[in-house]
């Protein structure tokens, strides 16, 4: 069946491309460059017509359907436009000249586009063709190493799995996402986009350049702007395929059965028993047995043009892997259409995307460790097919994490619809109205079935299910826009630039969702609702949220003689999650820039531009829940037996403060921009410093309150600042061009201040230990508990505790912070070349200096249950004394298992993160005059990774998994966890995967 789609698919890209081959009649070629460098990407057309083409990665062209006496006019961002009339000749080679006046580089800020020279901020731009090399689910995976003050935490090898976004550092104790804008529309993230489609992406890091977002600014800004096509350009038919396959790229050491055994028998000698077991003769590698091979399959097919006044793009793209862990996996299918058109004064842009993903996920895999070796792959005479440990030599306890992800059914479906309308009215040449309409409409089902089974009368909680559990869940999700803006631009005398935009925003978030949870359908076959029992044990599940903001804004430019500028932003938002007296913020920025280069003392032939930046500005946040200042009761969580019948009770489950103001992020920035060399050279560099007021904390409660949630308060004070820098190199030599560029973000300080109570991280055991926690100037999620030697003590074998406080004798205050998951810098490398037909990309990335609490060490040698890690087999005995192991033992007298430095491990690493090799055929590839060119890729992924951690991987985001959420919400439907309060566990990560793909790309 998918050959025969393939197969259709190209009989139509043929056919569309075969009509417009048989309309050509004379072709002109040639090459464009600066003089010296090819240009790619220049726009050349017949004047007058719709007739055009653009040059290629060696800035070769060739136009059909020319004539002589035609106009070819050629343009190009930076350069003057050049005209060239046609002869005879069919060769034209041309060198374009640099606009001294012209942009260097057009990139999106808000509420419009601007250029290097005039830009008083910091904002980070990266173009969609060099997206668009990574293959993932995700494309914020794309974004690692690319950007300086970006740093993204992926959730190892997971398909589809949503990393963390950190732009500038941690910038609030809620909520550290950035807000996401594609397209002129508020959105949640940017998962659900296919990367091919997305044309350019900005990050607005400063106030100057964040502020007239105002509201959840305070973490950055990810502006999207998606492919419109491009006008006066003939049809362009691209299709592509890229297929491959993820193995694992690293596997850890456990022992085997017979040494798991032996290691039994050693741990009953060392608790003082006389029990003793036998080697059963199984030996199960659930390694092995978990980690797979999986295949990635990504198709795609695009059309694009237009004509004087419109252009227009249209996209399918179709995306599948595999996961490398059993029971995982993730598809999604994207289609687009964008365009734009003009209409005497006005102009039209739309924007409709369609999208529907399903994922699948591994919920068990390291869950609480692994199991046993010697307890057998499958035993059919059991309800379901596997065991648990049941016996002695199978341990004390644990679950089978393989059986649990094998027999478990979950699927999370989710479909979006985005569609953006802007309609801009050209008053007159200097004034232009505008309004925008969006909506975001998200609908997600979580569905999730655990038949009966029977594996084990030990641990019996996970161990036997003797009711099928059922969960379904329905959320839609509707975000609607609507933003009238009036801009003006106007130059007077040549030397003075003024612009201007003035807008309202009215943004309406809504929410509804409704689901069940109950037990006992009448097979394991059926998996309806219909099919569960009235019971009153049936827990209903659903919310009716909405949000409403409001906002006025402006920003005022100036610039004198391309020397002197200055900007002038005021937000004001007025959000209804707050209460009525304090729903109001304001957030103002303002900010300049010299462009010293354009002075006439600057002579300088080294540094050709040269400009300073500085910036002051405040941004808000509020709080992520709809209705944070008011409290909720729940109906039939306080009955009560009242005249021989019950009585329904209303109980308070949260708390509220009524008197929650807007959470305000002052910042400073100052910056350098250079470019030296003829601009084959280009530098920036900022350092930035923020502070936090009126931070909005969640404060842990004593449970006497009956209450079991954190309450939100503006109870805090954060500092966060920080140097960044960027450099890259362009260079041409004969046949061979390539590019060099570096980025380092310093984290120079980023810590909590005043906060009236220590801030506790999610539990990562059944004992309820936490490893996280958030004091006052402290490091946010700071690792915290003993400092231990690295051996342990002789003659017990227990670890030697480090006296920290000064104070004679070990005591409860010797505890302290023992790790900082906040690296104290990120970087990354990129570089690229081109030689004749062959093109490649590196791309690396790292961080330095930040910590990871290894849970894989805590369940794998010191947990009771499961499988053990080779690190066991140095485990202290009487006659191993010189070892950091501790001895084996399950009751754990002295506390090894508690909180300690033997946990923590060095974070940093540096990854070839991607390696791409192209070969492009040119024009008339094949032999066929109709296709454009023709290009094969081989791509490998996670090539290798260099790093001390001794964990499947460093790059970890894997807060919400293991314990971290477990006794939330209902099987398949649990709370979100803060990522920041429990940032740095490696809490049972996926793990990461090598991938290795082929391509193809076609255009015609």
């Amino acid at each position: 069946m998918k050959k025969n789609v393939l197969r259709l698919l190209f009989a139509l890209v043929f056919s569309l491309s075969g009509m417009v081959a048989n309309a050509q009649t004379s072709t002109v070629s040639g090459t464009v460059t600066d003089g010296k460098i090819p240009l790619p990407g220049v726009n050349i057309i017949v004047k007058n017509t719709a007739n055009g083409t653009s040059t290629d990665f060696d800035g070769n062209f060739t136009i059909s359907d020319v004539s002589s006496g035609d106009i070819l006019v050629f343009s190009y961002v930076g350069y003057k436009n050049q005209e060239v009339t046609i002869g005879n000749e069919t060769t034209i080679n041309v060198a374009l000249i640099e606009d001294a006046a012209a942009l260097e580089e057009v990139v999106i800020v808000g509420y419009g586009t601007t250029n290097k020279r005039e830009l008083t901020g910091s904002v980070g731009s990266v173009k969609g063709g060099d997206l668009v090399n990574t293959v993932a689910g995700n494309p914020t995976a794309a974004l690692q190493g690319r950007l300086t003050g970006i740093q993204v935490e992926n959730p190892g090898g997971q398909p589809g799995g949503t990393g963390n976004v950190f732009i500038r550092g941690i910038n609030s104790l809620s909520n550290a996402s950035p807000l996401y804008i594609v397209d002129g529309l508020f959105v949640d993230n940017m998962n659900y986009i296919n990367p091919i489609d997305i044309d350019n992406i900005s990050v607005l890091k400063d106030a100057a350049a964040a502020a007239i977002y105002g509201s959840r600014a305070a973490n950055g800004v990810v502006l999207i702007k998606t492919n419109h096509g491009r006008k006066n350009k003939g049809l362009e038919v691209t299709f592509n395929t890229r297929i491959g396959f993820d193995t694992p790229s690293k596997k850890l050491d456990f022992i085997n059965g017979q040494q798991y055994t032996d290691y039994l028998n050693q741990r009953f000698a060392n608790d003082g028993s006389s029990t003793t077991v036998s080697f059963n003769g199984v030996d199960t590698d659930w390694q092995d047995e978990n980690l797979q091979s999986g295949i990635i399959e990504d198709y795609g097919l695009s059309l694009s043009g237009g004509g004087e006044k419109s252009s227009y793009f249209s996209s399918i793209n179709y995306y599948n892997q595999d996961g490398i862990l059993i029971g995982s996996g993730f598809k999604r299918l994207n289609a687009r259409f964008n365009s734009n058109h003009e209409f005497g004064k006005f102009k039209l842009s739309q924007s409709l995307g369609i999208t529907e993903a399903k994922l699948q996920e591994n919920n068990w895999y390291g869950f609480d460790g692994t199991t046993a070796p010697t307890v057998a792959l499958r035993n059919a005479s059991n309800d379901g097919g596997f065991e648990a440990p049941s016996t002695d030599v199978q341990g004390p306890g644990g679950v089978n994490q393989f059986a649990l992800a094998t027999l478990e059914n979950n699927l999370e479906t989710t479909r979006t619809l985005f569609s953006s309308l802007k309609l801009d009215y050209e008053i007159n040449e200097a004034l232009t109205a505008s309004v925008n309409l969006g909506v975001d409409y998200t609908s997600q089902k979580r569905f999730q079935f655990t038949p009966t089974y029977f594996m084990s009368l030990v641990d019996p909680v996970r161990n036997v299910n003797d009711l099928n559990d059922l969960t379904e869940f329905k959320q839609e999700d509707i975000n609607l826009l609507f933003e009238p803006t009036l801009s003006y631009n106007k130059t007077f005398n040549d030397v003075h630039k003024i612009s201007a935009v003035l807008g309202y925003t009215r943004f309406i978030e809504t929410q509804k969702s409704s689901g069940i949870y109950g037990q006992g359908t009448p097979a394991n076959s059926i998996q309806v609702v219909g099919a569960l029992p009235s019971s009153d044990q049936n827990i209903l599940l659903g919310q009716d949220n909405e949000a409403g903001l409001i906002s006025y804004f402006g920003r005022l430019n100036y610039n004198y003689n391309d020397r002197y500028i200055f900007s002038g932003t005021l937000r004001r938002d007025a959000s209804s999650r707050f209460a009525k007296d304090n729903q109001e913020g304001y957030f103002p920025s303002v900010s300049a820039a010299w462009n010293i280069s354009n002075e006439d003392f600057w002579e300088s032939e080294t540094i050709n531009f040269f400009k300073l930046r500085v910036s002051y500005g405040e941004l808000g946040s509020y709080p992520d829940v709809f209705y944070p200042t008011q409290a909720v009761f729940l109906a039939n969580q306080s009955n009560t037996s009242f005249g021989g019948g019950t009585a329904n009770g209303l109980a308070q489950t949260t708390l509220a403060d009524e008197n929650l103001v807007w959470e305000t992020t002052k910042t400073f920035d100052i910056g350098v921009d250079m470019s030296l060399l003829n601009s084959a050279i280009t530098f920036s560099a900022d350092y930035y410093s923020k502070d936090v007021e009126d931070a909005l904390v969640p404060i842990s409660i004593p449970s006497t309150a009956g209450v079991s949630l954190p309450v939100t308060r503006n109870a805090g004070t954060l500092v966060n600042n920080g140097f960044e820098f960027d450099v890259t190199y362009k260079k041409s030599e004969g046949d061979f061009t390539y590019s060099v560029g570096t980025n380092f973000s310093f984290n120079l300080k980023n810590e909590a201040k005043d906060i009236p109570a220590t801030i506790l991280g999610p539990g990562i055991d059944e004992d309820l230990r936490v490893v996280n926690r958030t004091e006052a100037n402290g490091p946010v999620g700071a690792f915290y508990g003993w400092v231990v030697e690295d051996k342990v003590d002789p003659a017990t074998g227990d670890f030697i505790r480090v006296d920290t406080d000064g104070v004679a004798g070990i005591t409860s205050d010797d505890q302290t912070i023992i790790g900082n998951p906040t690296p104290d810098f990120t970087y990354g490398l990129n570089f690229s070349g081109e030689y004749k037909k062959f093109d490649f990309s590196l791309n690396f990335n790292g961080v330095s200096g930040n910590e990871i609490y290894n849970l894989s060490r805590y369940y794998n040698i010191l947990w009771q249950d499961g499988g053990k890690l080779t690190d066991v087999l140095n485990s202290w005995t009487p006659s191993n004394t010189d070892t950091n192991i501790p001895r084996a033992t399950v009751d754990d007298p002295a506390g090894n298992k508690e909180p300690s430095s033997f946990f923590v491990e060095n974070g940093s690493y540096f990854r070839l993160k991607n390696l791409e090799v192209g070969y492009n055929f040119g024009e008339k590839a094949l032999g066929v005059d109709w296709i454009k060119s023709v290009r094969l890729s081989l791509n490998i992924q996670n090539v290798f990774v260099i790093t001390d951690y001794t964990g499947y991987d460093p790059d970890i985001a894997s807060t919400n998994g293991g314990r971290a959420n477990l006794n939330s919400g209902v099987p398949g439907v649990r709370s979100g966890v803060n990522p920041l309060l429990g940032r740095g566990l490696d809490q049972r990560a996926y793990p990461n995967a090598r991938t290795f793909m082929l391509g193809l790309q076609a255009k015609f």
